[in-house]
């Protein structure tokens, strides 16, 4: 019965029916295919949550909703990747560079952990660790000292390993965000003719939630610094 329930529940994640899905999976006793499924499902509904706190706090419960999944089932990529995903987007909107660095540290953790349980990394994965190679390629001198201290070691990444793989996942589906940050790591190479045409097509999209108008409205106030 629960296994019919779980594909019912997996189409309604594909198809981004969170609520449905959340509601679906509340009724059902807690395993690690549940728990990482209802992380997903807070996960989407997050996408619509224009209060930043509001949005952190649903964000930290999803995470905790996957961590206790993988430790319930080591073996579980999706559960490692949902931890990911979800740690990954407290990092990004996290109040300090401090905070940034630990979270980043959980965030490299979980998604090595999703690559060495699926060696064929898909879409997500692929955006995932390119936007963290984005990241670490991006930080200054003296964010590079602070991360040592804290994480004492960080990893080597460039523009070049970032766009490797945010250019993959593009190729597989252009999302707005995978977009966003080929034109913000082109930036970075300063090769501002590339960076305008990815950063371009972003402006020019439509939005679906509040997270994409987000990312519109970055891209626009980039290009107008120019």
């Amino acid at each position: 019965q629960e296994n019919v329930n779980l594909e019912s529940v997996d189409q309604m994640l594909e198809n981004y029916n969170g609520r449905e899905a959340y509601e679906a999976l509340s009724k059902m006793e807690r395993t690690s295919g549940v728990e990482w499924r209802l992380a997903n499902a807070i996960y989407i509904l997050t996408n619509d949550i224009e209060d930043p706190k509001e949005r952190r706090n649903q964000l930290n419960q999803g995470f905790e909703l996957a961590k206790s999944a993988f430790e319930k089932d080591p073996t579980n990529s999706d559960a490692a990747k949902q931890a990911a995903i979800l740690v990954g987007t407290l990092s990004e909107s996290a109040s300090n560079s401090l905070e940034q660095m630990k979270l980043g540290a959980q965030f490299k953790k979980y998604l090595d952990h999703t690559i060495a349980l699926d060696p064929e990394p898909d879409m997500v994965v692929l955006h995932m660790r390119g936007r963290f190679s984005f990241k670490v390629a991006s930080l200054s001198w003296l964010e590079r000292t602070m991360a040592c201290k804290v994480l004492n070691s960080i990893p080597s990444c460039t523009y070049d390993d970032a766009l490797a793989d945010l250019l993959a996942a593009e190729k597989i589906h252009p999302a707005l965000d995978t977009l966003l940050f080929i034109g913000k790591a082109y930036l970075g190479k300063g090769e501002r003719e590339k960076a305008r045409e990815y950063l371009r097509r972003v402006a020019e999209a439509e939005g679906v939630d509040a997270v994409d108008e987000e990312y519109i409205e970055e891209s626009k106030k980039i290009m107008s610094n120019w």
